[in-house]
């Protein structure tokens, strides 16, 4: 198939820009499903990629010459190369495909000790990458990989094998920087675990001995297992979802841990942060995005500032402010702002010792900064 742009985006498709929007392709076809293109303009071809006639972005552009297996599985071993140093740190469980930031579109393929599980983003892609079997070539590409199933996007939760062995339980075992951790396929969200803090958890092992943690939206306990093992005095993991707080208690003794030292609390995370009793010597607030269109950003924006403010009251003189944001509307100009308004409304003052972002599996095309998408900051509050 072939399309033409009706706009003048060779430029910044040829730097690698990776999306085109509907209203920029001259007569886009009316077909059923998702089809490899090739994008030209009146000079001729720009790119190759996935046109999607149900989505309004329409094209993303792929690092193939074709869908032919060999094209694909090129792709994926050159992706897997970029992961090798992770090997080297005790870790089984790592982001193997990040899409566009992989010149595969759409594709997120995430494996846990073995087992791969792909998840695509929008039921476009997902048709798209589940036609050109891409289980099998995941095998192809790493033999070392026992299973692939794919996350479901038509029932939540559910995972269905596309290729090997079949999962004797959903519950998967992995390592991460030598820490051991668990993982339930069908009730975690995203794909199991959130790979991307990877680098941020092993800092605030680094920063913990002897203090006092507070975990804001734990989850199933990443940061607070760190914590603990950095010689953390207690650490409180903080979260709404009870079966969260099971896991966080889990992923504890997994590694362990003594049980008097962690405490898992299931509350809502903006409520509890209103008490007066809390006394942290690190607040570590990690909370899901807020915002996924700039329609909602003005609200987003709101929201951090108040929540971040609320965390910065219990921080001791001299304790530790963690932040962090998952949402790509919010750039990294936008979170340093955020941080400065949070602090004044806390009446703080705060001195910036580490800003940071996703891991060497999350990569990202430079001329798409959308994809830059995680935030992490560590301020020493006076």
């Amino acid at each position: 198939m072939k399309l033409k742009l009706s706009r003048n985006l060779r430029k910044k498709l040829k730097q690698g820009h990776p999306w085109v929007y509907k209203e920029a392709l001259a007569n886009p076809p009316q077909i059923s499903n998702p089809e490899f293109a090739i994008l030209g303009d009146s000079k001729g071809e720009v790119c190759r990629g996935v046109y999607d006639p149900t989505s309004a972005l329409a094209f993303r552009s792929l690092d193939l010459k074709s869908t032919s297996e060999s094209d694909i599985k090129k792709s994926l071993k050159n992706a897997l190369r970029l992961r090798a140093p992770l090997k080297k740190m005790g870790t089984t469980a790592f982001r193997w495909v990040a899409g566009e930031g992989d010149g595969l579109a759409g594709l997120i393929v995430d494996v846990y000790d073995g087992v791969a599980v792909v998840q695509c983003d929008g039921d476009g892609m997902e048709t798209f990458w589940c036609g050109l079997d891409i289980g099998k070539t995941l095998h192809l590409a790493n033999p070392d990989l026992k299973s692939v199933v794919l996350k479901l996007r038509s029932k939540k939760n559910k995972v269905k094998l596309v290729s090997g062995e079949e999962l004797e339980s959903p519950v998967i075992r992995f390592t991460e920087n030598g820490v051991t951790f668990e993982t339930d396929l069908e009730k975690a969200q995203k794909t199991g675990f959130f790979l991307d803090q990877r680098d941020s958890r092993k800092y605030i092992e680094s920063i913990s001995e002897g203090k006092k943690v507070w975990n804001i939206f734990s989850y199933t306990g990443g940061f607070s297992v760190y914590a603990g093992l950095g010689g953390a005095q207690k650490v409180y993991s903080v979260d709404v979802s009870e079966g969260a707080i099971e896991q966080a208690n889990i992923n504890w003794a997994l590694n362990g841990l003594a049980p008097e030292k962690h405490e898992g609390v299931c509350v809502d995370a903006f409520e509890y942060l209103e008490s007066d009793r809390l006394k942290a010597d690190i607040m570590i607030v990690d909370p899901p995005s807020m915002t996924s269109s700039q329609t909602s950003k003005g609200k987003a924006l709101e929201k951090y500032k108040n929540l971040f403010a609320a965390a910065a009251k219990h921080v001791v003189p001299g304790g530790d402010l963690i932040l962090s944001s998952c949402s790509s509307q919010i750039t990294f100009e936008d979170f340093g702002s955020l941080a400065s308004k949070a602090l004044s409304q806390a009446k703080k003052k705060g001195r910036v010792l580490r800003v940071s972002g996703q891991g060497i599996d999350h990569p990202y095309p430079h001329a798409c900064e959308e994809m830059r998408y995680l935030k992490f900051m560590h301020l020493v509050l006076d």
